[in-house]
């Protein structure tokens, strides 16, 4: 079993990558520490999560939706503090934040899709943290790319 430490290590930057396509930049600090406490609190109580990586990240998206819930609006269209000294970097946080109101469009299920996938996560590891059949997950996908991609072609950006 790996420790505690070695999935902090392993786990932190992804989930919070996650958590901030989700949200914003600093509720996604909040949100990661938050699973973390209670990944901590309940290995210390019944001592086995079988699949921690999915309990990880199935954490985070649950806690990232009870937040836009409790705002009662998505915030994903924040873009963390940066520089724009260049036409690069102004590029990338003007596409970063179509995106996320292309995302901001879709259902809380196809967020949850489009991020996970958007992180590398294999279809077997979108199965378990969604609860979607691992058949079903590849056309699930599909239909969700495709509202996406319809989604930014309404705001003026094409996906490929």
């Amino acid at each position: 079993m790996e420790t505690f430490e070695n999935l902090y290590k392993e786990h932190y930057q992804s989930l919070h990558r996650l958590a901030q396509k989700m949200l914003s930049y600093d509720a996604a600090n909040d949100i990661v520490q938050d699973v973390f406490v209670d990944f901590f609190k309940k290995t210390q109580k019944e001592k086995k999560v079988d699949y921690p990586k999915s309990f990880l990240y199935r954490s985070t998206l649950n806690k990232c939706i009870d937040e836009q819930r409790k705002r009662k609006k998505f915030a994903g269209n924040e873009i963390p503090a940066g520089t724009t000294d260049g036409n690069k970097n102004y590029e990338k946080q003007e596409t970063r934040k179509l995106i996320n109101q292309g995302l901001e469009a879709l259902s809380i299920r196809d967020r949850e899709l489009a991020v996970l996938y958007s992180e590398g996560l294999s279809y077997k590891e979108i199965a378990e943290i969604t609860g979607i059949a691992i058949s079903s997950v590849g056309k699930t996908l599909s239909r969700t790319l495709k509202k996406l991609e319809k989604e930014l072609k309404t705001i003026g950006y094409e996906m490929y």
